[in-house]
């Protein structure tokens, strides 16, 4: 009010003097900070509208292209009776386009809808397959900076026709690798299973989509064996290529088929490494992994009877890359739960209990394993070395009774080494309590090494020739003891 009937004095003096008195420099800045403010905000005002109408305006045009992209979909899905299965999901960073100088990226996710409501990108129940949920989300920059704007448009496309005559099924395969993304490009074979009613397939199965499916349609009920393969491919069971059988197709409905399926994973094995011993050649290996079990494999050939493996040989084999690694032992482990084929001796772990030194068994170092590419681990194993064995064979056959602190192997392990060619043999076992054999055939038990002469056997890592008293006598109980407590490779 102050101001105001100062301004009315100014301009309409009631004297002369009035007329030469003006404005104060306070009150010019008091005006000026006023007009200030109320310019910031018609200004914040005016920015704010353009920025609600540029907002607008990407919306319409975002929601205008998701559009368009469900209408190609559906010419796409009506062009032919497998045109449903070519609508699949898109990730953005292939699909942009550029509207007024502003790039829009669509992505697309696309997920089958069944007769019985379960949902899944390839499918994932026994229901019929009955039409594709599609979503379209847009993204663009957003017009405040900083970030991006995004709006989603969901809509439905049902097949031409029904995916699958009546009285027939449908097999719904999908595939996905280690880290669970899906594996597009994996060939399809399907095979009738032999007097189970089903008949070869009139038309071959597509290679996997971008989504990891591939589907047969109007499949003759019945058992079929359904195979999925690529060039170095391998599955969880560490099989190449990999198989499920029998699937059972029912009329009127689906039959799902999964599986984990990547590049294997090239594994280099390094046994009693630096000890140049001789292996068995009947020894399997044992791969733990947390996410996939206990796997057997065989790095070479275990029937032989004259290969001769050493702890030079680097023996290697494709492996499934789990995300989680593999821990490598030598000898066939096993944890299970029945006791009689449980064998815990070859893993160092399980040597729990500490030797008069303190020490106990340290497990293997895991080792890190990803889609086609090479990895190296170093398996640890128990080393002795035998005289006298020129020319003859050696067996070892693990302990019925382990010594103290081995957590034993139930199951029993025989270990088979080819002929010797020197008298004195420096073999490689897996960690546990055995008893020496050599003979003139492969496998022989014919001669106890340790009770002949105890002097013929020595250990090389830890370990001890075992012995026992007889009256006032020493004498060997025919066993060896080879130990891991304290040995880290």
């Amino acid at each position: 009010m102050i101001m105001i009937q100062r301004l009315r004095d100014v301009l309409s003096p009631r004297d002369v003097r009035g007329i030469e008195a003006g404005f104060s420099i306070i009150e010019v800045m008091v005006a000026m900070m006023v007009f200030a403010i109320m310019s910031v905000g018609i200004a914040y005002g005016i920015a704010n509208t353009l920025q609600l109408t540029q907002t607008s305006r990407g919306r319409e045009t975002a929601v205008a292209l998701a559009s368009q992209d469900i209408d190609t979909l559906r010419q796409t899905a009506a062009a032919s009776t497998g045109g449903i299965f070519k609508v699949i999901s898109a990730a953005g960073t292939d699909n942009t386009k550029t509207v007024g100088g502003v790039q829009y990226r669509i992505d697309r996710a696309v997920s089958w809808v069944q007769s019985d409501g379960a949902t899944g990108a390839c499918g994932t129940s026994n229901g019929k397959l009955a039409y594709k949920s599609v979503v379209e989300t847009v993204s663009w920059p957003s017009p405040r900076g900083g970030g991006t704007s995004s709006t989603s448009v969901t809509s439905a496309i049902a097949p031409s026709d029904a995916v699958t005559d009546p009285g027939y099924g449908t097999l719904i395969v999908s595939v996905a690798t280690a880290s669970g993304a899906p594996y597009a490009g994996v060939a399809i074979t399907v095979t009738p299973v032999s007097g189970s009613g089903a008949a070869a397939l009139t038309t071959a199965v597509q290679p996997t989509d971008a989504q990891g499916c591939s589907y047969a349609v109007n499949v003759t009920p019945g058992d079929y064996t359904v195979t999925a393969s690529t060039p170095g491919g391998i599955d969880t069971a560490q099989a190449q290529p990999s198989s499920q059988t029998p699937i059972t197709v029912t009329a009127g409905a689906s039959s799902p088929v999964p599986f984990v399926y990547d590049r294997a994973s090239q594994l280099t094995l390094r046994y009693a490494e630096g000890f140049n011993a001789t292996l068995p050649t009947n020894m399997v290996t044992t791969l733990s992994s947390s996410s996939g079990g206990l796997d057997t494999v065989r790095p070479w050939d275990v029937t032989s009877s004259t290969l001769a493996i050493t702890s030079s040989s680097t023996p290697s084999l494709p492996v499934f890359p789990f995300t989680s690694g593999y821990t490598v032992y030598a000898g066939p482990y096993s944890n299970s739960s029945a006791s009689s084929s449980s064998c815990l001796s070859p893993n160092p772990a399980a040597w729990s209990t500490p030797n008069p030194s303190g020490a106990i068994g340290v497990a293997p170092q895991s080792i890190e394993t990803s889609p086609g590419a090479a990895a190296s681990a170093s398996v640890m194993m128990g080393v002795a070395a035998i005289k006298g064995v020129k020319g003859r064979y050696i067996t070892a056959v693990s302990s019925s009774s382990p010594a103290a602190g081995d957590p034993g192997c139930s199951a029993g392990m025989t270990m088979k080494f080819p002929v010797s060619a020197s008298d004195t043999a420096t073999i490689a076992l897996p960690f546990g309590t055995w008893t020496l054999y050599s003979g003139t055939a492969f496998g022989a038990t014919t001669k106890n090494e340790v009770a002949s002469n105890a002097s013929n056997v020595s250990t090389v890592t830890s370990g001890s020739v075992n012995q026992k008293s007889v009256l006032l006598v020493i004498s060997y109980d025919n066993t060896i003891t080879l130990d891991p407590r304290g040995q880290t490779s």
